[in-house]
């Protein structure tokens, strides 16, 4: 079976990426409850097609450059305390307390106290603390979902009610100042008695809070609530992808403890109330029909495609499906569009692509079926917005707001960490609340996976590695062109060869990685370390002997297996073999980030498809 997934022209991968993002903005932003949640997904994918091809036109690959507004530069030893902080923070997800133990155990920290289920408005966290290192973490959970991520319906901006007089008047996100006040109303004994065991002793313990997501939003509030109650240990923060949580005042005050960590365009970081008023500005300024005339056209060359169909009977009859499905509905939308609207002529047309979609989905067609599917989703999403606006050019008119909304920002002191071609981290710098680049919600390929800890790991593996090795060409370990397999059967034709260019593996990484498309930077990637992979050489009847057979070993019949042919030839296959092994028996190459761990642990099984998006 092969690991590769099936994905039509029209990526269900960012569909739903977009789809989750335009629903979550959907309901904590007024500004955008004239979109449907439908409306905003289409939108959204009509800006980033259209913002893509700027960044085409304009300096592919420069992103990592140094940006207008950078002021101060990130030193290694930062990058260094940041990775293992990191580790700390990306424990707080584990639900079952023996592996918190043993991920802590790595950084030689040992549990404290811990509540690893989150309720409402009190995120889950540990307590953890270090007697050689003379150290005490208090780290908050965030959730666990990206929609959770971005949905915390309580997103007004309060009183942070801080006695402290620089945080006077401060105004902060109602929902996370609501958690980091319930955590310490219940749990700030716990935290005090652990730093007093370390001040009994004659020792000033490094403390830090720390949190990922909405809990470093909720761990900067607390860190400020803590620095009340702690007179004689300093309070630290480090927080990683900080959602905006105070407003301008508070970021001021905040920076002499309290670090946020970005990586490139997370659009957590983002998601404020200005930025989302951008983004509808931005969305409302597409030229919907052109658009829109654009999709029919390709609606016609896709019922060209009807002899494309696949030769797995489940999936040509899924897809066929799901394209009547689409079909119908879009129909059933339209008509009523017409009936109010007058007979308008983009509808009409609309109706006709529609059911053509349904003519192909009827024919079977899988591949025609699966574009025709989204073009019908598209068309009636559009539809339900645009029918009206097509006759008279008029616009709806956007709901009104507060005239008393404050603007939050992501508070302290902001390292910036960016992309290359080559992936997360290859240049940093410090930045302020007020930089160009957290003033938009960047819509690119990288946008919701540089949310995760995973690419937030690799900006900082990376980073240290070329801060670790000044002198040293960080060049990839094995690169050039690789036929991946799409298919079950390679010696018995069920499946085809793709040429895939530009893959690369790195030697301070355990994954393959290929580039994405023009004007995106994040390449797409194969994690192959820690999962119980196993390469060997294979030789496929059909191609010749320098192929590479990449899969668990288990008695699983459907355990995925991934393979690659080499077509440079015995030396290039050499070369291939040993990096791709080296990675599965997850050992980094030279150069490669200090180590930061005390004790070397078992990494948990991954998956091929990385974040939502398949290596091919």
């Amino acid at each position: 079976m092969s690991m590769i997934s099936k994905v039509s022209g029209y990526a269900p991968g960012w569909m739903e990426d977009y789809g989750t993002v335009a629903s979550a903005l959907h309901s904590n932003y007024q500004s955008v409850r004239g979109f449907s949640v439908g409306d905003l997904t289409v939108g959204m994918a009509y800006l980033w097609d259209d913002e893509r091809n700027q960044r085409k036109a304009s300096q592919p690959g420069s992103a990592h450059q140094p940006y207008p507004g950078d002021c101060g530069a990130v030193h290694k030893d930062e990058a260094d305390d940041f990775r293992r902080l990191c580790i700390a923070v990306d424990a707080s997800y584990l639900t079952d307390r023996n592996e918190l133990a043993a991920a802590l155990k790595t950084i030689g920290h040992e549990i404290h106290d811990a509540v690893q289920k989150s309720t409402f408005q009190e995120p889950a966290f540990f307590i953890s603390e270090s007697q050689a290192r003379n150290e005490v973490f208090f780290v908050i959970r965030g959730t666990a979902s990206m929609k959770d991520a971005l949905t915390d319906g309580d997103c007004a901006a309060e009183d942070l009610n801080s006695a402290l007089p620089e945080f006077a008047g401060v105004k902060a996100h109602r929902g996370m100042a609501k958690s980091a006040h319930a955590l310490l109303d219940k749990h700030a004994s716990k935290i005090l008695k652990c730093v007093e065991m370390f001040e009994l002793k004659k020792k000033k313990p490094r403390f830090v809070v720390l949190g990922h997501s909405l809990g470093a939003g909720t761990a900067a509030i607390a860190s400020i609530l803590l620095k009340e109650r702690l007179s004689k240990t300093p309070v630290e923060c480090v927080a990683f992808a900080t959602p905006p949580c105070l407003d301008v005042k508070g970021c001021g005050a905040s920076a002499q403890h309290l670090r946020s960590i970005v990586c490139h365009d997370d659009v957590v970081v983002r998601a404020s109330r200005q930025n989302v008023d951008d983004l509808f500005s931005r969305i409302q300024d597409i030229n919907w029909k052109e658009d829109f005339s654009k999709d029919v056209n390709k609606l016609h060359t896709v019922q060209a495609a009807k002899a494309a169909s696949v030769t797995l009977a489940s999936m040509q009859k899924s897809a066929s499906a799901a394209a009547a499905s689409f079909a119908e509905q879009a129909k059933r939308r339209m008509a009523s569009s017409a009936k109010a609207g007058g007979g308008n002529k983009n509808v009409e047309a609309a109706k006709a692509a529609a059911g053509a979609a349904a003519s192909v989905a009827a024919a079977g067609a899988a591949k025609a079926a699966a574009g025709a599917s989204a073009l019908a989703g598209k068309f009636s999403s559009m539809m339900s917005k645009k029918s009206s606006d097509a006759k008279d050019g008029a616009s709806e008119p956007a709901l009104s707001e507060p005239a008393d909304l404050v603007d939050l920002f992501v508070p302290g002191k902001i390292y910036h960490f960016r992309r290359s071609p080559r992936g997360a981290g290859t240049y940093a710098s410090v930045i302020r609340h007020d930089a160009p680049t957290l003033k938009r919600i960047e819509l690119s390929s990288s946008n919701v996976e540089d949310h995760t800890l995973v690419e937030y790991k690799e900006a900082l593996d990376t980073f240290s590695c070329q801060m670790n090795n000044v002198g040293v060409k960080m060049a990839p370990e094995v690169e050039g062109a690789l036929e991946i397999y799409d298919g079950y059967a390679p010696d018995y034709g069920v499946g085809s060869w793709k040429e895939a260019p530009g893959c690369f593996i790195m030697p301070h990484e355990l994954c393959l990685k290929r580039p994405d498309k023009e004007g995106e930077l994040m390449p797409l990637k194969t994690d192959l370390g820690g999962g119980g992979y196993v390469a060997e050489k294979y030789e496929f009847k059909s191609k010749g002997p320098w192929g590479i057979k990449i899969e668990v070993k288990s008695d699983d019949k459907k355990a995925k297996t991934l393979r690659l042919y080499i077509p440079g030839g015995e030396a290039e296959h050499a070369k291939w073999l040993a990096a791709i092994q080296r990675c599965c028996d997850g050992v980094l190459g030279t150069p490669a980030p200090p180590d930061v761990t005390e004790k070397e642990v078992a990494k948990p099984k991954k998956s091929f498809v990385f974040g939502g998006h398949s290596f091919f």
